[in-house]
């Protein structure tokens, strides 16, 4: 039975957002601090109404190698009474994920006339996979914002039309829903078959986003809502299994775990163009109430097996991420681009001494970039090259005594204790033009 189990359970995801929100939508934005810049299909992400005063078509295709460094876990409790059945055990947490590479394709356009309503669409994912998803141990340390958070594919559409001065657009993002129900029937006894069926559907599901900008002289400005997106994964697994060719063992479980999680988005911002340069500023909020661990909850229908207890208690805070971004023509060919943004984190990290083991950390992060012009087949090109590093705040946890109920003698998961921090880098190369 356990195998089963298992089996089922392998098809729970883990909660993760998109990867524009982490690092970026294009190299061109990584570089000037993950923002929207001077004519730009990727503004599709930051603030589709930008590009409503578009006469054209604009495209752009980028590249992304994301790599972390955190701070190794070693020799602390991996398991006890809480993950294993009277196990007690000691070893390192592998924290830091395999390499990931990043596609990232946006695209605009005008429907009927130049001065028409914009199309545009924005694609996101992994290159060697359509997504990658793992709920992970409920209670081992994890860096759960980017843990298989952005290898997921992210789609939005947005319309955009500029009014003179103003220009306003409204589209969605997508998400997926999933559900399913396992059914088995497993014996023992010499000459009689297991039996079982399983079944499973994914359904899009999406949430709105809108903007509006406003333009004057040199001066750009811009406002743009994200709403929240949840997607969830429902399962239903029902078992009886043979005990000594004549009882049975059944359980009767409702299994849920969140897919994904894109926090509401308020983000203001405002270009300014000078002569041979131009400065991007801006202001996201974002609202986390409403975020939840990626732990598999397991809730008792019916059986013998009993219901999960999510032990850790997430303390939540929305957050503020400033962002400041220049651009300088060095001459009619190149452009060098520098960023910067400070990212609080979502999660009050001083919880980590209790149960639960939920990592994220509070960080800088600074981005570079060099942009070349060229042309092809009369079209002008731009060629951006962007590195990006994020400094985590570094602390460290000592976890209280007891296990996670705090009323059993013994160590916590993590225990006695371990060190938050380190750094992420990320490199992008991305082409994008208009005709």
């Amino acid at each position: 039975m356990k195998f089963f189990l298992l089996t089922l359970l392998s098809f729970i995801p883990l909660a993760h957002s998109s990867a524009p929100e982490l690092f970026g939508a294009s190299a061109g934005a990584i570089a000037s601090g993950n923002q929207a810049v001077k004519q730009s299909a990727a503004n599709n992400y930051y603030a589709a109404a930008l590009l409503g005063y578009s006469k054209s078509t604009q495209f752009s295709f980028d590249l992304f190698y994301i790599d972390t460094a955190f701070k190794k876990i070693n020799n602390v409790v991996i398991k006890n009474e809480t993950n294993s059945v009277n196990s007690n055990e000691r070893g390192n947490v592998r924290v830091n994920p395999s390499p990931t590479t990043m596609v990232a394709i946006h695209f605009s356009t005008p429907l009927f006339a130049p001065e028409g309503p914009k199309f545009n669409f924005s694609f996101t994912s992994p290159v060697d996979r359509l997504m990658e998803t793992d709920s992970g141990d409920p209670y081992a340390p994890r860096y759960v914002m980017y843990a298989s958070r952005s290898l997921r594919p992210s789609l939005i559409f947005s319309l955009a039309q500029s009014f003179n001065d103003w220009s306003f657009s409204g589209g969605v993002h997508t998400g997926i829903q999933s559900s399913g129900e396992a059914f088995f029937v497993t014996r023992t006894t010499a000459g009689t078959n297991s039996t079982g069926k399983l079944g499973y559907n994914a359904k899009p599901s999406i949430a709105a986003v809108i903007s509006v900008a406003k333009k004057s002289n040199n001066h750009t400005s811009y406002l743009n809502f994200q709403q929240e997106m949840k997607s969830r994964f429902k399962s239903r697994a029902v078992s009886e299994t043979e005990i000594a060719s004549s009882a049975a063992f059944q359980f009767d479980l409702d299994l849920t775990s969140l897919l994904y999680y894109d926090p509401t988005t308020i983000r203001a911002g405002h270009q300014i163009e000078f002569q041979d340069s131009q400065l991007y500023v801006s202001l996201d909020y974002q609202i986390w109430r409403n975020f939840e661990s990626s732990a598999l909850e397991i809730r008792k229908r019916g059986g013998s097996i009993n219901s999960s207890k999510d032990y850790e208690k997430l303390k939540l805070r929305d957050i503020f991420i400033p962002k400041i971004g220049y651009e300088k023509n060095l001459n009619e060919k190149w452009i060098a681009k520098a960023g910067y943004f400070y990212r609080e984190s979502p999660f009050q990290t001083n919880n980590l001494k209790n149960a639960g083991n939920s990592i994220d950390a509070s960080k800088h992060v600074t981005s570079l970039g060099i942009a070349h012009l060229f042309s092809l087949y009369g079209k002008e090109i731009t060629w951006d090259l962007a590195y990006q590093a994020h400094f985590l705040k570094s602390q460290k946890i000592k976890k209280t005594p007891n296990l996670e109920d705090d009323q059993t003698a013994g160590t916590k998961i993590g225990g006695p204790g371990y060190d938050v921090g380190g750094m992420i880098h990320v490199v992008s190369m991305g082409l994008s033009w208009m005709y």
